[in-house]
């Protein structure tokens, strides 16, 4: 049960909440039995000091400690506060006892109840002295005498609030459950609709699309990398599945010409004449080319690629491309111009920067129509090596720019099976690019042509 994350989040809100619930609701009592004690004791002394300022000051205007102004405070004081007098004259004697002012009391107030005689010497009082004085001179003692625990009315007063704490908790965990359900529930359904869609892929469906409305932040960030995931997995299963229809067709295409003129040659029908040998061989090179093509794009992609990165002459190295591709552009009719600084120096591996202009010259050859051009222009822009392949071909659409540097992509089928070919040139120059720390762009346009340019730093 445990092993689910809704599980554990709802156990841990639940004991998050309850428990922060819980250490509220026992703070909050303690904390206003503590408070109301406080009020009460201050409460009761202010009363008793009240006491002793009313008999100091009639001691001032009459000579003489009486109570006669003070019935009123101190039958309310004793009737409705529990709070009783002893005051002592100096001499030490008892001159006035509310404990027992029943009588005296009822002559004043008529319409008050009798007290009652109150046995102040028991154990459920305690006292405290204030003395009596006035110009300095002590002229007696008042001993004021209170219950030691909560009168009724006080005790109704917590009661009543412990009732209303008690269920303001309830209400509280009664919320904090639904809460905890509700936000566990929410969640993890997010988590729960990725945790399928990852099982969906695994199983590979690929078609598979997860929601990115959890309104939370994190998950719904993970939502979009699963689709995302989802969308790249299955334009690579696009890839595969188109490489292995253009591999076949590639494969096929030399495969049954030199089946067709093999078992001619068997069954006697044609002689193995120069003419039908340089067939043979022409499409068993064209063989050999595909296998070295996926070859060299495992090798650039190999991430323990090893360069040998030295300073050499850009120009003398494009020139020496030059005298190579020329005879080839030049059977095609194109014109192949270049253009290269004096003196420029790039620090490359030799053998695949040779690798990545052959490829770069090679798709200009191909995408280039009779009497078009195609120019090579090198650089020296800062610190780095600014070099592009321009060419007035067929170009490219919006839609193949996008997929340009994806291995075995290619663009429409008609061309590329009149050009032959994986469609991995650029994606070796991308990965050897990336190998040089270097960078590439692509720009084209339909029908007007194509701009490499790769930067060497």
């Amino acid at each position: 049960m445990f092993r689910t994350l809704y599980s554990k989040l709802l156990t841990f809100f639940l004991i998050l909440s309850l428990g922060g619930i819980l250490l509220v609701g026992v703070a909050i009592y303690f904390g206003v039995q503590e408070t109301f004690q406080e009020y009460l004791i201050n409460k009761r002394e202010g009363q008793i000091k009240q006491v002793v300022m009313e008999l100091e000051n009639t001691y001032e205007l009459e000579g003489d400690i009486t109570v006669e102004p003070l019935w009123m405070m101190l039958h309310h004081y004793g009737f409705q506060e529990q709070l009783f007098f002893h005051v002592f004259n100096r001499n030490g004697e008892l001159i006035i006892d509310t404990a027992q002012m029943n009588n005296g009391m009822g002559q004043h107030m008529m319409s008050s109840p009798p007290m009652g005689s109150v046995n102040i010497e028991s154990d459920i009082f305690d006292y405290i002295e204030h003395p009596l004085v006035v110009n300095g001179e002590q002229i007696g003692v008042v001993k004021a005498f209170f219950p030691s625990a909560f009168l009724q009315g006080d005790v109704d007063f917590l009661t009543q609030f412990n009732k209303y704490l008690i269920g303001a908790v309830i209400i509280m965990i009664i919320v904090s459950l639904i809460l905890s359900f509700i936000f566990s529930k929410r969640l993890t359904t997010g988590l729960k609709g990725i945790a399928n869609a990852t099982g969906a892929l695994r199983n590979h469906q690929l078609d598979i699309q997860v929601k990115a409305d959890s309104k939370v932040e994190e998950i719904d960030e993970l939502a979009k990398g699963i689709n995302e995931l989802a969308a790249s997995l299955k334009e690579g299963e696009r890839l595969r599945k188109q490489f292995t229809s253009d591999l076949a067709h590639e494969l096929r295409t030399p495969l049954t010409t030199l089946r067709s003129q093999l078992e001619s040659i068997q069954d006697g029908i044609f002689y193995p004449t120069k003419e039908r040998l340089d067939q043979c061989h022409h499409e068993l090179m064209r063989l050999v080319r595909l296998v070295n093509e996926m070859e060299e794009l495992h090798a650039a992609e190999n991430p323990r690629i090893r360069l040998n990165l030295e300073q050499h002459n850009a120009k003398e190295t494009i020139h020496s491309l030059y005298d190579r591709f020329q005879p080839m552009f030049k059977q095609k009719g194109i014109n192949l111009k270049i253009k290269v600084d004096e003196d420029i120096q790039i620090r490359a591996d030799r053998d695949r920067f040779i690798q990545i202009m052959t490829n770069l010259l090679n798709n200009a050859l191909k995408f280039t129509e009779s009497s078009g051009e195609v120019q090579v222009l090198v650089e020296q822009i800062g610190e780095g090596v600014y070099i592009s392949v321009k060419d007035n071909g067929i170009g490219m659409t919006e839609e193949e720019l996008n997929h340009i540097f994806e291995r075995f992509y290619r663009g429409e089928k008609s061309r590329n099976r009149k050009t032959g070919g994986l469609g991995i040139g650029l994606s070796i120059v991308k990965a050897l690019m990336d190998a040089h720390r270097g960078e590439i762009y692509v720009d084209s346009k339909k029908g007007r042509g194509t701009t490499v340019t790769i930067f060497f730093y």
